[in-house]
């Protein structure tokens, strides 16, 4: 290392991660909001101290994880570790936000995915099947409280299709965990920007979300899924099924904030009103079903036909 003295700031950080971290391990339920704060220390050690320094403070953050409730600690420090890395990685390069974004979404989705892995091989617990008994409980305790209350009786046939409906959600994992390690990434890096912006002399913001702008390879993506999962019917119980749900479903909902970034597009353009995006947005949380299908509808047309170009000409 050039300098052997050590910014007081590295102290701070590790500090910070230390008391997040403890507080995530002995506090039940605080890790809902830990998990997006914990990799915020290391992405501040990543920008702010020396690279052989840093990487030799992640291997003992690492090590450390083994040593206190191991169980829970492992999975929840990897995933700090590898979003934060990767999400101040890119920061680190003056990438744009949202490369910044799809970087930490991969670091979330890897680090998810690890757990996850941690989870079943390692402790030997198997979330799908906890999943599926929770399921299969909850269906014959509500099955019991219709016969006992004498409301309209539901045969077995129709608890069989509620319950097979309810086991697809196991065929989505892999698009839930991307959609999550969005949210997540999302969360983190505005938080970091804010820190950045009272400390730093740079500036780091978001684009104005109305110049959202997906490549038209999502928009061939979807379409080719949508087509290849009609094309095989009933035949969901094959991998290649699965796979195209998922990449249909996860195209589908990028298609959403295009549509959703159009409506934000227009109003800028031509209302010049805030009100269409919140009425959009509270149609989006109170109706999603109805929401989703017709904003996704907007976010084809706009990709599809570039409604924001026209609009501006």
């Amino acid at each position: 290392m050039k300098n052997n003295k050590i910014d007081k700031k590295y102290f701070l950080y590790i500090s910070i991660y230390l008391l997040l971290y403890m507080v995530t391990i002995f506090l039940p339920f605080t890790e809902i909001f830990t998990i997006m704060l914990m990799p915020i220390p290391i992405i501040l050690l990543m920008l702010h101290g020396e690279r052989v320094l840093f990487y030799v403070t992640v291997m003992v953050l690492f090590f450390l994880s083994f040593i206190i409730y191991p169980a829970v600690s492992i999975p929840i420090t990897f995933l700090a570790l590898i979003s934060g890395i990767m999400i101040g990685f890119s920061i680190q390069k003056k990438q744009h936000p949202y490369e910044t974004w799809l970087k930490g979404t991969a670091g979330y989705l890897f680090g998810l995915v690890g757990a996850y892995a941690f989870i079943e091989i390692v402790l030997q617990y198997s979330i799908a099947d906890s999943y599926k008994e929770m399921m299969n409980e909850s269906l014959n305790r509500t099955r019991e409280l219709f016969e006992t209350v004498g409301m309209i009786q539901l045969s077995i046939e129709d608890f069989e299709l509620i319950r097979e409906q309810m086991l697809g959600v196991l065929q989505l994992i892999p698009f839930i965990l991307v959609v999550i390690s969005m949210v997540l990434a999302l969360i983190t890096q505005w938080l970091t920007y804010k820190w950045l912006n009272r400390t730093a002399e740079k500036k780091y913001v978001f684009p104005a979300f109305r110049n959202f702008q997906l490549p038209k390879l999502i928009l061939w993506i979807y379409f080719i899924t949508l087509m290849l999962s009609l094309m095989g019917g009933n035949n969901d119980a094959t991998l290649f099924y699965d796979i195209i749900m998922n990449v249909s479903n996860l195209a589908g909902t990028l298609l959403i904030l295009q549509g959703l970034s159009f409506i934000f597009y227009y109003s800028y353009v031509k209302v010049k009103s805030t009100a269409l995006p919140i009425v959009s947005i509270l149609v989006l949380v109170f109706f999603p079903f109805i929401g989703f299908y017709f904003v996704r509808i907007l976010g084809i047309i706009d990709l599809g036909f570039d409604l924001k170009k026209r609009i501006t000409k």
